[in-house]
């Protein structure tokens, strides 16, 4: 998937497919997790909050923003205060910031918008 959302980008719809980073290690305790990210220049060490881990996890083998949302309600239910969009949108652009996740392209359901043929 050659085409990414880039961090000058930063733009997310709802129907954008997030996957998982290239993680080379992981260590976690009870104080939190730490993640080896591989990179171009080099790979790096990033401490993942309590809520990074869960979006990192909840990412899995790829979803959309949206159904991240939806993962995300039913593992730490509904914030407390805020838009839940909001907060998981500001919660992943860090995570892609970092390498931890790529935001891939919006899949292309259907051919509506093709000129041609």
């Amino acid at each position: 998937m050659g085409d990414t959302v880039s961090d000058e980008d930063a733009v997310l719809e709802p129907d954008t497919i997030l996957l998982q980073g290239d993680l080379l290690d992981a260590y976690s305790t009870d104080d939190g997790t730490v993640i080896l990210v591989a990179g171009t220049s080099g790979h790096r060490v990033v401490r993942l909050s309590t809520l990074g881990r869960t979006v990192h996890a909840a990412v899995g083998s790829g979803r959309t923003l949206r159904q991240l949302e939806v993962e995300l309600v039913s593992r730490l239910g509904d914030p407390p205060a805020g838009s839940l969009s909001d907060l998981v949108r500001s919660a992943v652009l860090s995570l892609i910031d970092e390498g931890v996740i790529v935001a891939g392209q919006v899949p292309k359901g259907d051919n509506s918008g093709d000129i041609g043929s």
